[in-house]
Protein backbone atom coordinates (compact mmCIF):
# COMPACT_ATOMS: atom_id res chain seq x y z
CA UNK A 1 0.00 0.00 0.00
CA UNK A 2 2.94 2.04 1.57
CA UNK A 3 4.40 1.15 -2.36
CA UNK A 4 1.21 2.72 -4.18
CA UNK A 5 1.72 6.14 -2.43
CA UNK A 6 5.27 6.61 -2.46
CA UNK A 7 5.78 6.15 -6.54
CA UNK A 8 3.29 8.53 -7.76
CA UNK A 9 5.10 11.30 -5.13
CA UNK A 10 8.63 9.96 -6.53
CA UNK A 11 7.23 10.51 -10.05
CA UNK A 12 5.79 14.14 -9.25
CA UNK A 13 9.28 15.24 -7.66
CA UNK A 14 11.06 13.95 -10.29
CA UNK A 15 8.78 15.50 -12.66
CA UNK A 16 9.27 18.97 -10.74
CA UNK A 17 13.33 18.59 -10.42
CA UNK A 18 13.95 17.78 -14.29
CA UNK A 19 11.51 20.99 -15.41
CA UNK A 20 12.56 23.34 -12.76
CA UNK A 21 16.11 22.81 -14.02
CA UNK A 22 15.13 23.62 -17.62
CA UNK A 23 13.87 26.80 -16.16
CA UNK A 24 16.86 27.76 -14.79
CA UNK A 25 18.98 26.73 -17.64
CA UNK A 26 19.31 30.10 -19.99
CA UNK A 27 18.02 29.85 -23.18
CA UNK A 28 20.18 30.50 -25.72
CA UNK A 29 17.17 31.95 -27.97
CA UNK A 30 16.36 34.17 -25.55
CA UNK A 31 17.53 38.00 -25.95
CA UNK A 32 17.93 40.00 -23.30
CA UNK A 33 15.96 43.76 -24.13
CA UNK A 34 17.50 46.79 -23.02
CA UNK A 35 15.28 49.59 -22.53
CA UNK A 36 15.06 52.77 -23.93
CA UNK A 37 12.83 55.63 -22.83
CA UNK A 38 10.10 58.22 -24.08
CA UNK A 39 11.20 61.96 -23.25
CA UNK A 40 8.13 64.38 -23.28
CA UNK A 41 9.16 68.00 -24.15
CA UNK A 42 6.73 70.55 -25.60
CA UNK A 43 6.94 73.84 -27.85
CA UNK A 44 4.45 75.86 -26.08
CA UNK A 45 4.06 78.92 -28.52
CA UNK A 46 5.02 77.92 -32.09
CA UNK A 47 5.87 81.00 -33.62
CA UNK A 48 5.16 78.74 -36.95
CA UNK A 49 1.44 77.82 -35.54
CA UNK A 50 0.08 81.05 -33.84
CA UNK A 51 -3.03 82.99 -35.18
CA UNK A 52 -3.48 79.94 -37.28
CA UNK A 53 -7.46 80.97 -38.72
CA UNK A 54 -8.86 77.75 -37.65
CA UNK A 55 -8.08 77.92 -34.04
CA UNK A 56 -5.79 74.64 -34.23
CA UNK A 57 -3.25 74.30 -31.22
CA UNK A 58 0.17 76.71 -31.43
CA UNK A 59 1.49 74.83 -28.18
CA UNK A 60 3.04 71.13 -29.15
CA UNK A 61 3.86 68.45 -27.61
CA UNK A 62 7.19 66.74 -28.33
CA UNK A 63 7.85 63.26 -27.62
CA UNK A 64 11.45 61.71 -27.82
CA UNK A 65 12.73 58.07 -27.95
CA UNK A 66 16.01 57.75 -26.39
CA UNK A 67 17.95 54.76 -27.06
CA UNK A 68 19.14 52.55 -23.92
CA UNK A 69 21.80 53.56 -22.30
CA UNK A 70 22.00 57.02 -24.02
CA UNK A 71 22.91 59.40 -20.46
CA UNK A 72 25.94 57.17 -19.74
CA UNK A 73 26.83 57.79 -23.42
CA UNK A 74 26.65 60.83 -23.87
CA UNK A 75 28.90 61.27 -21.22
CA UNK A 76 31.48 59.89 -22.62
CA UNK A 77 31.01 61.59 -25.84
CA UNK A 78 28.92 59.27 -27.93
CA UNK A 79 27.00 60.62 -30.62
CA UNK A 80 23.67 59.04 -32.15
CA UNK A 81 21.94 59.74 -35.54
CA UNK A 82 18.07 61.19 -35.53
CA UNK A 83 15.12 60.02 -36.85
CA UNK A 84 12.14 62.47 -37.07
CA UNK A 85 9.22 60.33 -37.22
CA UNK A 86 5.69 62.13 -38.68
CA UNK A 87 2.84 60.60 -38.21
CA UNK A 88 -0.02 59.87 -40.47
CA UNK A 89 -3.92 61.09 -40.81
CA UNK A 90 -6.32 61.65 -38.18
CA UNK A 91 -3.08 60.51 -35.64
CA UNK A 92 -0.88 62.87 -33.37
CA UNK A 93 2.33 62.66 -31.76
CA UNK A 94 2.03 60.48 -29.83
CA UNK A 95 0.47 57.83 -32.18
CA UNK A 96 3.70 56.23 -32.74
CA UNK A 97 3.82 55.53 -28.58
CA UNK A 98 0.94 54.48 -27.78
CA UNK A 99 -0.63 52.90 -31.24
CA UNK A 100 2.56 51.50 -32.97
CA UNK A 101 4.75 50.72 -30.10
CA UNK A 102 7.84 52.47 -31.26
CA UNK A 103 9.61 52.10 -28.19
CA UNK A 104 9.53 48.24 -27.62
CA UNK A 105 10.22 47.74 -31.52
CA UNK A 106 13.12 50.11 -31.04
CA UNK A 107 14.42 48.62 -28.02
CA UNK A 108 14.13 44.97 -29.70
CA UNK A 109 15.46 45.65 -32.39
CA UNK A 110 18.54 47.90 -30.47
CA UNK A 111 19.30 44.88 -28.03
CA UNK A 112 19.27 42.29 -31.03
CA UNK A 113 21.79 44.03 -32.94
CA UNK A 114 19.51 44.74 -36.25
CA UNK A 115 19.70 48.51 -35.88
CA UNK A 116 22.04 50.85 -34.17
CA UNK A 117 20.62 53.48 -31.25
CA UNK A 118 19.07 56.29 -32.91
CA UNK A 119 17.44 59.00 -31.33
CA UNK A 120 13.48 59.17 -32.63
CA UNK A 121 11.78 62.46 -32.80
CA UNK A 122 8.03 62.41 -32.83
CA UNK A 123 6.69 65.75 -33.53
CA UNK A 124 2.64 66.97 -33.28
CA UNK A 125 0.95 67.69 -36.63
CA UNK A 126 -1.70 67.30 -36.70
CA UNK A 127 -4.79 69.44 -37.92
CA UNK A 128 -8.64 70.45 -37.10
CA UNK A 129 -9.29 68.10 -40.50
CA UNK A 130 -7.20 64.87 -39.52
CA UNK A 131 -3.58 66.44 -40.82
CA UNK A 132 -1.00 68.96 -42.05
CA UNK A 133 0.46 66.89 -44.58
CA UNK A 134 3.41 68.70 -42.88
CA UNK A 135 3.31 71.76 -44.91
CA UNK A 136 3.43 75.46 -44.80
CA UNK A 137 -0.48 76.52 -45.46
CA UNK A 138 -0.32 80.09 -46.58
CA UNK A 139 -1.68 82.64 -48.12
CA UNK A 140 0.18 84.21 -51.41
CA UNK A 141 1.45 87.00 -49.16
CA UNK A 142 3.28 84.19 -46.82
CA UNK A 143 0.86 85.25 -44.13
CA UNK A 144 -0.36 81.89 -42.04
CA UNK A 145 -3.46 80.86 -42.75
CA UNK A 146 -3.51 76.91 -41.26
CA UNK A 147 0.30 77.19 -39.80
CA UNK A 148 3.41 76.95 -41.52
CA UNK A 149 4.18 73.63 -40.46
CA UNK A 150 7.04 72.71 -42.70
CA UNK A 151 8.44 75.41 -40.99
CA UNK A 152 7.76 74.17 -37.66
CA UNK A 153 9.75 70.88 -37.96
CA UNK A 154 12.55 72.39 -40.25
CA UNK A 155 13.02 75.14 -37.76
CA UNK A 156 11.63 74.50 -34.17
CA UNK A 157 11.50 71.19 -34.19
CA UNK A 158 15.08 71.25 -35.07
CA UNK A 159 15.78 73.99 -32.82
CA UNK A 160 14.39 72.03 -30.10
CA UNK A 161 15.86 68.48 -30.79
CA UNK A 162 19.18 69.98 -31.07
CA UNK A 163 19.03 72.67 -27.87
CA UNK A 164 17.93 69.73 -26.17
CA UNK A 165 20.10 66.44 -26.93
CA UNK A 166 22.61 68.26 -29.17
CA UNK A 167 25.41 66.96 -27.55
CA UNK A 168 24.44 63.22 -28.85
CA UNK A 169 23.94 64.47 -32.07
CA UNK A 170 26.54 63.08 -34.40
CA UNK A 171 28.52 65.88 -36.39
CA UNK A 172 27.33 68.37 -33.67
CA UNK A 173 29.46 70.21 -30.91
CA UNK A 174 28.16 72.05 -27.96
CA UNK A 175 30.22 74.38 -26.64
CA UNK A 176 28.65 76.31 -23.32
CA UNK A 177 30.31 79.10 -22.11
CA UNK A 178 29.31 81.03 -18.59
CA UNK A 179 30.08 85.01 -18.24
CA UNK A 180 31.09 86.37 -15.36
CA UNK A 181 28.07 87.02 -12.70
CA UNK A 182 26.23 90.60 -12.39
CA UNK A 183 24.71 91.09 -8.96
CA UNK A 184 21.38 93.06 -8.98
CA UNK A 185 18.08 92.98 -7.26
CA UNK A 186 14.99 91.59 -8.25
CA UNK A 187 11.70 90.65 -6.75
CA UNK A 188 11.26 87.08 -8.24
CA UNK A 189 13.20 84.19 -9.65
CA UNK A 190 12.64 83.80 -13.20
CA UNK A 191 14.00 81.88 -15.85
CA UNK A 192 14.38 83.33 -19.73
CA UNK A 193 15.48 81.87 -22.70
CA UNK A 194 16.72 84.09 -25.80
CA UNK A 195 17.49 82.65 -28.81
CA UNK A 196 20.12 84.05 -32.07
CA UNK A 197 20.15 82.55 -35.29
CA UNK A 198 22.19 82.70 -38.22
CA UNK A 199 20.95 81.58 -41.67
CA UNK A 200 23.16 79.76 -44.11
CA UNK A 201 22.21 79.48 -47.77
CA UNK A 202 18.93 78.55 -49.88
CA UNK A 203 17.72 75.02 -49.04
CA UNK A 204 18.83 75.19 -45.93
CA UNK A 205 16.06 74.98 -43.36
CA UNK A 206 16.12 78.37 -41.41
CA UNK A 207 19.11 78.07 -38.62
CA UNK A 208 19.27 74.69 -39.02
CA UNK A 209 22.70 73.55 -41.22
CA UNK A 210 26.12 74.79 -42.14
CA UNK A 211 29.58 74.37 -41.06
CA UNK A 212 29.59 77.85 -38.70
CA UNK A 213 27.23 78.67 -35.61
CA UNK A 214 24.08 76.82 -35.67
CA UNK A 215 22.01 78.31 -32.74
CA UNK A 216 23.07 80.27 -29.87
CA UNK A 217 21.13 79.92 -26.81
CA UNK A 218 21.32 82.68 -24.15
CA UNK A 219 19.82 81.23 -20.71
CA UNK A 220 19.27 84.20 -18.10
CA UNK A 221 19.15 82.56 -14.57
CA UNK A 222 18.09 84.98 -11.75
CA UNK A 223 18.00 84.39 -8.25
CA UNK A 224 15.76 86.51 -6.15
CA UNK A 225 18.07 89.50 -5.05
CA UNK A 226 21.29 87.55 -5.54
CA UNK A 227 22.72 87.22 -9.03
CA UNK A 228 22.55 86.96 -12.85
CA UNK A 229 24.01 84.19 -14.79
CA UNK A 230 24.71 84.46 -18.26
CA UNK A 231 25.23 81.51 -20.28
CA UNK A 232 25.77 81.60 -24.03
CA UNK A 233 25.13 77.79 -25.45
CA UNK A 234 27.05 77.40 -29.35
CA UNK A 235 25.64 74.68 -31.65
CA UNK A 236 28.05 74.02 -34.28
CA UNK A 237 27.95 71.91 -37.39
CA UNK A 238 31.16 70.14 -37.41
CA UNK A 239 31.07 68.35 -39.95
CA UNK A 240 28.04 68.95 -42.37
CA UNK A 241 28.14 65.65 -44.41
CA UNK A 242 28.54 63.67 -41.44
CA UNK A 243 25.45 65.76 -39.90
CA UNK A 244 23.29 64.75 -42.93
CA UNK A 245 24.11 61.27 -43.46
CA UNK A 246 22.76 61.07 -39.51
CA UNK A 247 19.57 63.14 -39.89
CA UNK A 248 16.56 61.26 -41.45
CA UNK A 249 13.21 61.77 -41.70
CA UNK A 250 9.94 59.45 -42.55
CA UNK A 251 6.20 59.42 -41.62
CA UNK A 252 3.24 57.78 -42.68
CA UNK A 253 0.30 59.05 -44.57
CA UNK A 254 0.17 62.59 -44.47
CA UNK A 255 3.68 62.56 -42.51
CA UNK A 256 4.96 60.33 -45.15
CA UNK A 257 3.76 63.19 -47.72
CA UNK A 258 5.05 65.64 -45.34
CA UNK A 259 8.48 63.72 -45.24
CA UNK A 260 9.56 63.44 -48.54
CA UNK A 261 8.90 66.78 -49.29
CA UNK A 262 10.76 68.19 -46.43
CA UNK A 263 13.40 66.01 -47.32
CA UNK A 264 13.62 67.12 -50.77
CA UNK A 265 12.84 71.06 -50.10
CA UNK A 266 16.19 70.99 -47.94
CA UNK A 267 17.88 67.80 -49.17
CA UNK A 268 21.14 69.26 -47.38
CA UNK A 269 20.36 68.58 -44.29
CA UNK A 270 18.70 64.86 -44.52
CA UNK A 271 20.64 62.10 -46.09
CA UNK A 272 17.84 59.47 -46.25
CA UNK A 273 13.90 59.50 -46.40
CA UNK A 274 11.20 56.92 -45.69
CA UNK A 275 7.20 57.17 -46.73
CA UNK A 276 4.71 54.81 -45.55
CA UNK A 277 1.63 54.90 -47.48
CA UNK A 278 1.09 58.45 -48.49
CA UNK A 279 -0.46 60.62 -51.44
CA UNK A 280 2.86 60.67 -53.88
CA UNK A 281 1.13 61.45 -57.05
CA UNK A 282 -1.80 63.93 -56.55
CA UNK A 283 -3.40 63.37 -60.37
CA UNK A 284 -4.64 59.59 -59.64
CA UNK A 285 -6.40 61.13 -57.01
CA UNK A 286 -8.86 62.34 -59.19
CA UNK A 287 -10.11 59.18 -59.59
CA UNK A 288 -11.65 59.38 -56.04
CA UNK A 289 -13.38 62.71 -56.86
CA UNK A 290 -16.48 60.52 -58.17
CA UNK A 291 -16.99 58.45 -54.99
CA UNK A 292 -16.17 61.94 -53.13
CA UNK A 293 -19.50 63.61 -54.82
CA UNK A 294 -21.32 60.28 -54.39
CA UNK A 295 -20.42 60.27 -50.45
CA UNK A 296 -21.76 64.16 -49.78
CA UNK A 297 -25.13 63.60 -52.10
CA UNK A 298 -23.89 65.61 -54.80
CA UNK A 299 -25.68 64.40 -58.01
CA UNK A 300 -24.26 64.13 -61.86
CA UNK A 301 -25.78 67.65 -62.60
CA UNK A 302 -23.67 69.06 -59.75
CA UNK A 303 -26.62 69.95 -57.48
CA UNK A 304 -26.17 69.31 -53.06
CA UNK A 305 -22.07 71.06 -53.98
CA UNK A 306 -22.50 73.92 -52.40
CA UNK A 307 -24.68 72.45 -49.54
CA UNK A 308 -21.82 70.25 -48.54
CA UNK A 309 -21.04 70.59 -44.39
CA UNK A 310 -17.35 70.99 -44.36
CA UNK A 311 -17.37 70.03 -40.74
CA UNK A 312 -14.84 67.55 -39.84
CA UNK A 313 -17.43 65.84 -37.54
CA UNK A 314 -19.66 65.25 -40.55
CA UNK A 315 -16.86 64.32 -42.74
CA UNK A 316 -16.47 60.64 -44.03
CA UNK A 317 -12.71 60.41 -44.32
CA UNK A 318 -12.30 60.61 -47.86
CA UNK A 319 -13.66 63.73 -47.60
CA UNK A 320 -11.77 64.68 -44.58
CA UNK A 321 -8.34 64.11 -46.95
CA UNK A 322 -9.71 66.11 -49.56
CA UNK A 323 -10.80 69.68 -47.20
CA UNK A 324 -7.18 68.35 -45.32
CA UNK A 325 -5.38 68.90 -48.42
CA UNK A 326 -7.58 71.65 -49.11
CA UNK A 327 -6.24 73.62 -46.02
CA UNK A 328 -3.14 72.77 -46.53
CA UNK A 329 -2.95 73.43 -50.22
CA UNK A 330 -5.48 75.62 -51.72
CA UNK A 331 -6.70 78.19 -48.98
CA UNK A 332 -9.32 81.10 -50.14
CA UNK A 333 -7.44 84.12 -51.36
CA UNK A 334 -9.38 86.71 -49.46
CA UNK A 335 -9.72 89.08 -52.66
CA UNK A 336 -10.41 86.23 -54.77
CA UNK A 337 -14.39 86.43 -55.62
CA UNK A 338 -14.49 83.28 -57.56
CA UNK A 339 -16.92 81.53 -55.30
CA UNK A 340 -17.51 78.20 -57.48
CA UNK A 341 -15.24 75.85 -55.36
CA UNK A 342 -15.50 77.78 -52.02
CA UNK A 343 -15.96 76.34 -48.80
CA UNK A 344 -15.92 78.53 -45.68
CA UNK A 345 -14.49 76.90 -42.49
CA UNK A 346 -14.93 79.65 -39.88
CA UNK A 347 -17.56 82.11 -38.12
CA UNK A 348 -15.67 84.94 -40.29
CA UNK A 349 -16.09 83.84 -43.55
CA UNK A 350 -12.42 82.21 -43.98
CA UNK A 351 -12.16 79.22 -45.93
CA UNK A 352 -10.70 76.73 -48.77
CA UNK A 353 -10.63 76.09 -52.37
CA UNK A 354 -11.61 72.54 -53.63
CA UNK A 355 -9.73 72.18 -56.72
CA UNK A 356 -12.67 70.61 -58.86
CA UNK A 357 -15.84 71.97 -59.19
CA UNK A 358 -19.91 70.66 -58.82
CA UNK A 359 -19.27 68.63 -62.19
CA UNK A 360 -15.83 67.64 -60.86
CA UNK A 361 -14.23 69.05 -63.68
CA UNK A 362 -10.76 70.48 -62.50
CA UNK A 363 -10.11 74.17 -61.96
CA UNK A 364 -7.22 76.92 -61.90
CA UNK A 365 -6.66 75.94 -58.39
CA UNK A 366 -5.86 72.42 -59.31
CA UNK A 367 -2.97 73.37 -61.99
CA UNK A 368 -1.88 76.28 -59.65
CA UNK A 369 -1.95 75.09 -55.83
CA UNK A 370 -2.57 71.30 -56.15
CA UNK A 371 0.13 70.33 -58.77
CA UNK A 372 2.36 72.80 -57.33
CA UNK A 373 2.25 70.99 -54.50
CA UNK A 374 2.28 67.16 -55.80
CA UNK A 375 5.59 66.09 -55.40
CA UNK A 376 5.77 64.21 -58.26
CA UNK A 377 5.47 67.30 -60.36
CA UNK A 378 8.03 69.00 -57.73
CA UNK A 379 10.72 66.41 -58.11
CA UNK A 380 10.20 66.63 -62.22
CA UNK A 381 10.70 69.80 -62.21
CA UNK A 382 13.82 70.40 -60.16
CA UNK A 383 16.49 71.63 -63.17
CA UNK A 384 18.63 68.88 -64.61
CA UNK A 385 21.47 71.15 -63.03
CA UNK A 386 19.98 70.76 -59.68
CA UNK A 387 22.44 67.63 -58.13
CA UNK A 388 21.28 68.01 -54.77
CA UNK A 389 18.82 65.22 -54.70
CA UNK A 390 21.79 62.68 -55.77
CA UNK A 391 22.64 61.42 -51.97
CA UNK A 392 19.37 61.37 -50.76
CA UNK A 393 18.65 58.23 -50.21
CA UNK A 394 14.63 57.08 -50.41
CA UNK A 395 12.89 54.10 -49.15
CA UNK A 396 8.53 53.79 -50.37
CA UNK A 397 6.24 51.39 -49.04
CA UNK A 398 3.03 50.46 -49.07
CA UNK A 399 0.08 47.97 -48.41
CA UNK A 400 -1.46 46.45 -51.86
CA UNK A 401 -4.91 47.46 -50.49
CA UNK A 402 -3.96 50.81 -48.97
CA UNK A 403 -6.78 53.46 -48.92
CA UNK A 404 -7.45 55.89 -52.13
CA UNK A 405 -5.15 54.42 -53.75
CA UNK A 406 -1.69 54.52 -52.63
CA UNK A 407 -0.14 52.17 -54.49
CA UNK A 408 -1.21 52.98 -57.14
CA UNK A 409 0.34 56.48 -56.54
CA UNK A 410 3.57 55.11 -54.58
CA UNK A 411 4.25 52.71 -58.20
CA UNK A 412 3.69 55.82 -60.47
CA UNK A 413 5.87 58.35 -58.68
CA UNK A 414 8.88 55.71 -58.53
CA UNK A 415 8.29 55.14 -62.19
CA UNK A 416 8.54 59.09 -62.65
CA UNK A 417 11.72 59.68 -60.67
CA UNK A 418 14.63 60.58 -63.06
CA UNK A 419 17.19 57.64 -63.43
CA UNK A 420 19.97 59.13 -60.53
CA UNK A 421 17.28 59.88 -57.86
CA UNK A 422 15.63 56.16 -58.78
CA UNK A 423 18.35 54.16 -58.48
CA UNK A 424 18.69 55.27 -54.60
CA UNK A 425 15.24 54.92 -54.30
CA UNK A 426 13.61 51.41 -52.73
CA UNK A 427 10.02 50.70 -53.63
CA UNK A 428 8.53 47.61 -51.85
CA UNK A 429 4.49 46.95 -51.71
CA UNK A 430 3.14 44.59 -49.22
CA UNK A 431 0.67 41.86 -50.03
CA UNK A 432 -0.07 40.97 -46.27
CA UNK A 433 -0.80 37.79 -44.73
CA UNK A 434 -3.18 34.75 -45.21
CA UNK A 435 -6.61 36.11 -43.83
CA UNK A 436 -4.86 39.77 -42.93
CA UNK A 437 -4.67 41.83 -46.43
CA UNK A 438 -2.46 44.88 -46.38
CA UNK A 439 -4.53 47.63 -45.53
CA UNK A 440 -3.22 51.57 -44.55
CA UNK A 441 -2.85 50.83 -40.87
CA UNK A 442 -2.78 47.26 -40.83
CA UNK A 443 1.02 46.76 -41.18
CA UNK A 444 2.87 49.99 -39.61
CA UNK A 445 4.37 47.43 -37.15
CA UNK A 446 5.88 45.55 -39.69
CA UNK A 447 6.55 48.93 -41.37
CA UNK A 448 8.32 50.76 -38.75
CA UNK A 449 10.71 47.56 -38.70
CA UNK A 450 12.00 47.77 -42.01
CA UNK A 451 12.01 51.70 -41.88
CA UNK A 452 14.48 51.99 -38.84
CA UNK A 453 16.32 48.94 -40.79
CA UNK A 454 16.75 51.31 -43.79
CA UNK A 455 17.80 54.37 -41.46
CA UNK A 456 19.94 52.77 -39.35
CA UNK A 457 21.75 51.18 -42.88
CA UNK A 458 22.31 55.37 -43.90
CA UNK A 459 23.37 56.17 -41.15
CA UNK A 460 27.31 56.30 -40.38
CA UNK A 461 28.88 53.32 -38.42
CA UNK A 462 29.19 54.28 -34.61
Amino acid sequence: MKRKIVLPIFLVLLFYLIFSGCARRKNPLQTTVDQGGIFETSIDSSFALINNVLGDPFGRTLLVYLPPGYQDSVSKKYKYPVLILLHGFKENGSSYDHYYRIKTIADQMISSGEIQPMVIVMPDGSGRFGGSFFTNSVYADSSIFAGKYEDYVTNEIMHQTLYDFGTGVRGVNVKVNEKESTYVRITHPQVVRDTVCYQDTTRHPPCATGDSILIRYQNITRYDTITVTWIDTVTIISDSVLFQQNFGISGHGNGGYGALRIATDYPLIFGSVSVMSAPLDFELLLNLVPAFMDSNGVSPTGQGYHSINPDPDSLDRLSSLFFAMAVAFSPHEPSNSDLRTFFSLTPLGKGVDLPFDSLGDTVSVWRDNWLAADLKTRILNISSHDTSLNHLKIYIDCGDQDEFGFKDQASAFYNSLPAVVKNNTTLQIYSGYPGYPALDNSFIYDRLREVLKFHSDHFTAP
